[in-house]
C-alpha cells in the first residue's frame, strides 16, 4: 500500500493504482494556467470504481468561526478540473495522452461497466458546530455539480467530516 499524508490525516491507496495529478510531470506543465485538482485519484478492482478524494483541514477553526466562504468554489472548481483532466486522458488530446502515460493503467481509460466514478471530499473539522455547517455545504455542492457529475454518469458526491469518512471505511486515518 501507497501512504500520503496530506491535511493532518493519513490515506493509505493500492501501489501502482493511484496518482496525484500534482505528482505528475505533464500536469505540472500545467501550472499556473487555472487549473485546480483533487489531491488523491485511484482505481479500486474491488468495487470498479475510480476515486477522487479531496482532503481539506479545518480542525483549526474555533466555535465562533465559519467555514470559508469560498470553500465551495473551489471545491466545484477541483471537482470539474480534474474530471476535464481525466476527460482529455480519456478523449486522447494531445496533453491528455501525455498526462495519460503518468496515470497508472487502470486509470487511462473511462471506466467499464459498471461505469463508477466517486468523488469525495473530505473535511477535517472537530468543533461539533463547524460539523453542522457541513449538511448544507454538500446540498449546494450536489446542486452545483448537477449537470457536470451526470455528464460522466456519476450519480452523486459525497462530502463528509473526516471521522464519518473513517467509519464508512475510506483509506484515511487521524495522524
Amino acid at each position: 500500500m501507497s501512504v500520503f499524508q496530506e491535511s493532518g490525516l493519513q490515506i493509505t491507496l493500492p501501489v501502482g493504482e493511484n496518482f496525484r495529478f500534482q505528482d505528475c510531470p505533464s500536469y505540472q506543465n500545467l501550472n499556473g494556467q487555472n487549473l485546480s485538482e483533487m489531491d488523491f485519484g485511484w482505481w479500486d478492482a474491488g468495487k470498479n470504481t475510480l476515486w477522487l478524494l479531496e482532503v481539506k483541514d479545518y480542525s483549526h477553526l474555533t466555535p465562533l468561526e465559519r467555514l470559508p466562504d469560498h470553500l465551495l468554489d473551489k471545491l466545484i472548481n477541483k471537482a470539474t478540473d480534474s474530471l476535464l483532466i481525466l476527460a482529455s486522458v480519456w478523449f486522447g488530446s494531445l496533453r491528455g495522452k501525455q498526462i495519460c502515460g503518468d496515470l497508472p493503467i487502470s486509470c487511462q481509460s473511462f471506466p467499464i461497466q459498471p461505469k463508477n466514478i466517486r468523488l469525495v471530499f473530505i473535511i477535517k473539522v472537530t468543533d461539533a458546530n463547524i460539523k453542522l455547517q457541513l449538511s448544507p455545504l454538500k446540498t449546494r455542492l450536489r446542486t452545483k455539480l448537477l449537470g457536470r457529475l451526470s455528464l460522466f454518469d456519476i450519480s452523486g458526491v459525497t462530502l463528509a467530516d473526516h471521522e464519518t469518512a473513517i467509519q464508512n471505511g475510506l483509506p484515511i486515518e487521524i495522524i
